[in-house]
């Protein structure tokens, strides 16, 4: 059976662009994003991209690579480059944060923010789907942590 290798997952988050911004870099997920326990910048030579390591509770260490960052379109693109201790199942897997404010209506004021996937054609659909659940965790871990600030 066929998988789909690239998918959306998106949320609105109750907080102005401005606010959510200054989190989309890789070294700042962690101040949300709870399944991630540790961040550190990877050394780098100053023509090099940004590459930081990710530390989770379950021991894994993923190594991503920024491969772009907008501040006009308020977008940010990384790939995951390793995985320890199992290694990567796929050849490459891209992620893309995009950012929106909202303009009009009941969500005025807020951010819609979405968090794209692209996956090489070999990986399985496990990986995909669970590649999906984490974005939907990052995402409710974002809108958490912004509601829990305004309700402080």
């Amino acid at each position: 059976m066929a998988t789909s290798t690239s998918f959306i997952e998106s949320a609105v988050i109750n907080a102005p662009i401005s606010a959510i911004w200054p989190l989309i870099k890789l070294d700042k997920f962690g101040t949300f994003y709870k399944a991630i326990q540790k961040s550190e910048l990877v050394p780098a030579t100053p023509d090099e991209r940004e590459t930081v390591r990710w530390y989770f509770e379950n021991r894994t260490i993923l190594t991503l690579r920024e491969e772009e960052y907008s501040t006009i379109k308020h977008s940010m693109s990384f790939n995951i480059i390793a995985c320890e201790p199992w290694g990567l199942p796929y050849a490459g897997a891209l992620s893309t944060l995009r950012l929106y404010p909202i303009t009009s209506g009941a969500a005025e004021g807020s951010t819609y923010v979405e968090w794209r996937g692209q996956y090489s054609s070999d990986a399985s659909a496990e990986v995909i789907e669970d590649a999906k659940l984490k974005r939907r965790e990052g995402l409710t871990d974002l809108y958490e942590f912004f509601r829990e600030g305004i309700e402080s």
